[in-house]
């Protein structure tokens, strides 16, 4: 499959080449017809020594070569400005490729570094492992919360959660959790 792709590679890149000499060539041609009009009204009007003869050279070979002299240059400077366009875009897609693969290694750097620092973090002395312990009526908030929660409440699950008293409760203006339900016993 590797020789398919760097056959259509190769295929791609030899079709672009010749579209940019074809390109290249377009813009010389016009002008190397414009020179020869211009050579052909310099002719006629150098064989003329009449003013009024000359005119009708002037007219249709100088003004008509200089005319596609400029179209030809203009075609030149549109073709260089499309390739340096393309180089740039080409650039531009490679930076961000480069781009989101940093990111996504990153991404999973974090990943993966994620469990192993939860693993790893002490456990506060306050803090008590929800999972361990058993629903014996008392009752947990997270410091700074607005609600407490029974022991094992999924809201729970990850937090630095620190059991409160009755007496906390009312006094930090908790109030009970929608999900678990929480009674308070004493």
């Amino acid at each position: 499959m590797d020789e398919q792709s760097s056959g259509a590679t190769e295929s791609r890149t030899t079709s672009r080449l010749v579209v940019d000499v074809v390109r290249a060539l377009r813009g010389w041609v016009v002008i190397a017809a414009g020179a020869v009009l211009l050579l052909s009204c310099y002719l006629g009007v150098s064989g003329e020594t009449d003013p009024g003869l000359q005119l009708p050279y002037v007219v249709s070979g100088g003004f008509g070569g200089l005319a596609l002299v400029l179209v030809g240059s203009g075609l030149l400077i549109a073709d260089r400005l499309d390739s340096t366009q393309a180089s740039r875009a080409t650039a531009a897609q490679t930076r961000l490729a480069t781009q989101v693969d940093d990111l996504h290694a990153l991404v999973v750097a974090a990943a993966n570094a994620a469990p192993a620092a939860q693993a790893s973090a002490p456990t506060p002395a306050a803090v008590q492992p929800l999972a361990q312990t058993v629903d014996d009526g008392s009752v947990y908030a997270v410091p700074g919360g607005r609600t407490f929660h029974r022991p094992g409440c999924e809201l729970l699950a990850g937090k630095a959660a620190q059991r409160v008293e009755a007496s906390q409760v009312g006094g930090r203006g908790l109030s009970p959790c929608s999900v678990c339900a929480p009674i308070l016993v004493g």
